[in-house]
């Protein structure tokens, strides 16, 4: 905690911090007031020892402490000094350059004090910045490393894709001819099915390695975020096929973006496909949608595992996935696009795993806003 000359709320009160200071000069005062006249040596330790209480609310108080301070002491002094109570049998001089000297000491510590917070406060500040500083460097290294790794694996992807598809869709044509020349009970049918099966699986990574490669953002448009949820929500609870989790949505009122409803519709999908497998049937899948200033934010989250340590350090990387035969594009591709919009997809720490996507607010009609100005 970096001290402050200041009492602010939160500080310790002003007994707490003086009742020291306030002790000592009743104490010496106290002294003073009692000791004979004749003890001359006792009269000058005295007035030595109101240094103290004066020095220690100066460094408790700064500046304005070590004034009030000393004039609390000079205060004392004076009935003590002119005979009123008790008698200093001191030079008046010294006793009027001693009552001098308080305030001077007073003022100088307390203003030295308040120039080593005031440079307690800067550094403390400097600090704050440098820390930002070093994580918003760490994360945009994060950053630049990603992005090259997602340029690179997109070059290689559509090269892949391109080179595949090709002699794929022979072999494709040529396994559905194949199965045609076979009837059903026949032993050879059962392997075109197969040929056929896998050749078409092998396409649709193909298609998703296109779809990952491609880095051309859709037009944007205003649209209702919490509208393309529960379209969203429905068609995960009515999946033909896998898991069948419950789904719930909390998303009463329409919030509008801007954004790509197609894309923001993909990647809403993928997110809850992924919290099916995950929370698989049994679990429980919710779609949350919370408003701020200046962005709608969706959180997907499951009653599944949750994301570890690894799975978080690598989320949205090309090829790695924590699901059996899963590829990773799904996500990396989701992440991108969320970044084309100006929107941000996130993986959070928490029971179970939990996503959220965020997009800019779509700015006010001019008719909300006359509305809003009138009310």
């Amino acid at each position: 905690m970096i001290a402050s000359s200041d009492n602010t709320a939160s500080g310790p009160s002003f007994w707490v911090r003086y009742r020291l200071v306030i002790g000592l000069v009743l104490l010496v005062s106290f002294l003073h007031y009692n000791t004979a006249v004749h003890i001359h040596a006792l009269h000058g330790i005295y007035r030595r020892l109101y240094y103290f209480p004066i020095i220690i609310a100066a460094f408790r108080g700064g500046r304005r402490a070590g004034l009030l301070s000393s004039l609390l002491v000079a205060a004392l002094y004076i009935p003590h000094s002119l005979g009123w109570i008790g008698f200093d049998p001191a030079p008046g001089i010294e006793k009027f350059l001693e009552m001098g000297l308080y305030l001077a000491m007073g003022v100088l510590t307390g203003t030295l004090v308040d120039r080593i917070n005031t440079s307690r406060r800067e550094l403390a500040i400097t600090a704050r910045d440098l820390r930002k500083a070093l994580d918003e460097k760490s994360r945009m290294e994060a950053e630049l490393v990603r992005t090259a790794r997602l340029a690179a694996v997109g070059r290689l992807s559509a090269g892949l894709a391109h080179e595949i598809r090709n002699p794929l869709a022979s072999i494709q044509g040529s396994a559905e001819v194949l199965g045609d020349e076979f009837p059903a009970d026949h032993p050879k049918a059962g392997l075109t099915r197969i040929l056929l099966q896998e050749s078409r699986r092998l396409n649709d990574v193909l298609t998703r390695f296109l779809a990952f490669a491609r880095n051309e953002p859709g037009e944007t448009a205003v649209f209702d975020f919490a509208a393309e949820i529960r379209a969203v929500a429905h068609l995960l609870d009515h999946r033909p096929d896998g898991p069948h989790p419950v789904i719930r949505i909390e998303a009463p009122a329409p919030v509008r973006v801007r954004g790509n409803p197609e894309q923001t519709r993909q990647i809403l999908l993928n997110l809850g496909l992924n919290a099916v497998q995950a929370a698989d049937t049994g679990g429980e899948v919710t779609l949350t949608v919370d408003v701020t200033d200046r962005s709608a934010r969706c959180e997907v989250r499951d009653s599944g595992p949750g994301f570890d340590p690894d799975a978080l350090e690598n989320f949205g990387t090309p090829f790695y996935s924590t699901r059996p035969g899963g590829t990773g594009l799904g996500l990396a591709t989701s992440l991108r696009l969320a970044e084309d919009m100006g929107g941000r997809l996130e993986a959070r720490t928490g029971p179970g795993g939990r996503i959220s996507f965020s997009l800019p607010l779509a700015p006010r009609p001019e008719s909300e806003e006359t509305a809003w100005l009138a009310s």
